[in-house]
């Protein structure tokens, strides 16, 4: 076990998450929220970012585990 991808796995998918769910109680600037909050595609990238993190940390869990 690989002790250095394991915490970088971990840390990868601790801020996903941490992003993940940021994102889903975050609303996009439209008419209902009177134009307040991010654009769509900040909105869309944000989500992005944090799912890819997530697969890279759990990529990088699986090969901490493999070694």
């Amino acid at each position: 076990m690989d002790f250095k991808l394991f915490f970088l796995a971990t840390a990868f998918l601790s801020v996903g998450l941490f992003m993940f769910f940021d994102v889903k109680k975050r609303r996009a600037a439209s008419d209902k929220t009177d134009w307040n909050g991010q654009s769509m595609p900040q909105y869309i990238q944000f989500g992005i970012i944090a799912i890819l993190s997530i697969i890279v940390g759990g990529v990088l869990l699986m090969e901490s585990l493999v070694m």
